[in-house]
């Protein structure tokens, strides 16, 4: 056996790996015994079948693996042994010499390596990121209660129409000939086959719901805001909701065939619901805390108080991340060997149809994200960082919390999210996802005792302003 390694410069180089006989041959060899022994072939015993007719039929496609395996071995214990850190995967260099399997027993394998840089991370007490801490005010306390008091709203009957409220009624298609289509009643007119012709496509949804808030057109809502139960108003869906799929839930049917829809319709009310917030009181305190756990008024806003104070500061602790990460990417030099990396993208994508041309488009942006992983590593390794059991579960705990409000759910059982969380941890990649997010904090963390912090009280107005 022999390899030898080739740099061409700092992020390239080319390794040649020989292999001879006496490299491969004794596995090749007892492989062979142990196909000998289970192999079963017409006319001999288990066991019994000569060693040369074994060679015979299986030697070469044998051999072929074991070579393969053993390349692969060298390969990965060469890189090891000699800590040679690479980006991507070895590939294939375009001067390996032809094989031929049948004749050769010298083969002769060459490889590009995209060598992974060292990289120098240089920042001190004298760079400088601005950690902002956003000021809660009374009136922050005041909307957010008035949220939860909505949040837990109910509605009740009403006889007119307000802004807010939701209406029920029978949605009913006006035919070219200004015919209201009634279902109930078609049969009645099997003897008129072209008055049955007319309304057969029109359309008719039973009892439904429209939020007048939602209604994208002022002059249509206007029609509905003092109209009451009983009452008939005639307007375009089209123009109401130009969503095509909000519009499809109204009328109750297929997307497509609303996207055809652009005539007039007659919705007669037959129920008026009225959206009431919750009353500020005890009730409100135990359905947004939990029974018991708030006790008064001044309690209920203290808690209020801190919720938000939590929340903006993930916000702010986000802001501080993203510039300490923008600082690190602008102080550190990182080179990357961009044409051996894009060879690889290009070989190993799943993608079918990326083409070199896509490539360059999207690289720049692979290329910032592999500088931040290395970044990143250099202080995983240097300091010793890690994410344990614990924290893993701890932050898919939170993970699964975030899930549940990004579909409007703040109070999920406590047992529904450890279920949640639990389901996540059995994926491999979400809990890797998980873990990296630990890691990436941690690093954040252990620069922010590196750099300079500034820290800064200013209003959620002008936090705003810096984040837009």
């Amino acid at each position: 056996m022999n390899i030898t390694r080739e740099n061409i410069d700092d992020l390239n180089a080319v390794l040649k790996i020989t292999l001879e006989p006496a490299d491969y041959q004794p596995k090749v060899e007892n492989t062979l015994t142990d196909y000998r022994k289970k192999v079963k072939i017409d006319g001999f015993r288990p066991g019994k079948v000569p060693a040369g007719l074994v060679k015979k039929i299986y030697g070469k496609a044998i051999q072929v693996e074991e070579v393969q395996n053993m390349l692969a071995e060298t390969l990965n214990n060469y890189l090891k042994e000699n800590n040679i850190r690479i980006l991507g995967e070895p590939m294939a260099n375009e001067n390996t010499p032809p094989i031929d399997w049948e004749k050769q027993e010298v083969f002769e394998f060459h490889f590009d390596l995209g060598i992974s840089p060292d990289i120098d991370v240089n920042i001190s007490k004298k760079d400088k990121v601005n950690e902002y801490h956003i000021s809660v005010t009374e009136e922050m306390i005041d909307k957010q209660v008035e949220d939860n008091a909505r949040r837990f709203a109910i509605f009740e009957p009403s006889e007119i129409v307000a802004e807010e409220d939701m209406v029920k009624g029978d949605l009913c298609e006006i035919s070219e000939h200004g015919h209201v289509h009634d279902h109930e009643h078609e049969h009645d007119h099997d003897h008129d086959h072209d008055h049955d012709h007319d309304h057969q496509h029109e359309i008719h949804a039973h009892g439904a719901m429209i939020h007048v808030l939602s209604i994208a057109d002022e002059n249509i809502k206007k029609q509905f805001i003092g109209a009451g139960v009983n009452d008939t108003i005639v307007f375009n869906p089209k123009i109401a909701f130009p969503n095509d799929t909000d519009r499809a839930a109204l009328l109750k049917i297929s997307k497509e065939q609303a996207m055809e829809i652009n005539g007039d319709f007659e919705f007669t009310i037959s129920e008026v619901s009225r959206f009431k917030p919750a009353e500020i009181d005890q009730s409100l305190f135990d359905k947004t805390y939990g029974v018991g756990e708030i006790d008064s008024m001044e309690a209920y806003r203290t808690r209020v108080r801190e919720d938000i104070d939590r929340r903006y500061s993930r916000e702010s602790r986000y802001k501080f991340h993203v510039e300490t990460k923008e600082k690190l990417m602008a102080k550190t030099e990182v080179p990357l060997p961009e044409a051996f990396l894009k060879r690889w993208m290009l070989a190993t994508s799943t993608d079918e149809k990326l083409t070199p041309e896509q490539l360059e488009q999207e690289f720049p942006a692979f290329g910032l994200d592999l500088k931040w992983r290395m970044i990143k590593n250099h202080f995983i390794n240097e300091v010793k960082i890690e994410a344990t059991e614990e924290e893993i579960r701890e932050q898919a705990v939170w993970t699964a919390q975030s899930r549940y409000f990004q579909y409007g759910i703040y109070d999920a059982p406590v047992e529904q999210l450890f279920r949640f969380a639990d389901a996540l941890l059995k994926n491999n990649e979400e809990k890797q996802k998980i873990a990296d997010v630990i890691l990436e904090n941690k690093v954040i963390d252990h620069v922010k005792t590196l750099i300079k912090v500034d820290e800064k009280e200013v209003s959620l107005e002008d936090f705003n302003k810096l984040t837009d």
